[in-house]
């Protein structure tokens, strides 16, 4: 699983969003097992990556599995419930918080 994260230069929500998802795979344990990509638009290089990845707004944060796209969330990052289905947490998994629990502490 790889999450990649689309961001400009002096975006507050582009940081918001790196910490936000950061936040949640560090408490669920996953922040080893997930690699994280970034790409500014503010250089030509990320501005050519998210022209061919069909960025249409900033912060974009998509999660990948195998190389396909499974989630893509735009101007908002996921919840931690949204995060918590894509990535198949939950009630099967000890170690999973409940999803109120940790919207209140992001």
């Amino acid at each position: 699983m790889k999450v990649t994260y689309f961001v400009k230069d002096g975006c507050d929500a582009c940081k918001k969003a790196r910490h936000k998802v950061g936040f949640y795979l560090d408490r669920w344990g996953l922040a080893d097992e997930i690699e994280a990509e970034s790409f500014n638009v503010s250089n030509v290089d990320g501005l050519a990556e998210s022209a061919w990845r069909e960025i249409a707004d900033i912060p974009c944060v998509i999660l990948e599995e195998d190389g396909a796209e499974v989630a893509r969330w735009t101007k908002n990052p996921p919840t931690s419930a949204e995060l918590m289905t894509v990535l198949g947490l939950g009630e099967g998994r000890p170690d999973a918080p409940a999803p109120e629990l940790a919207e209140t502490t992001a």
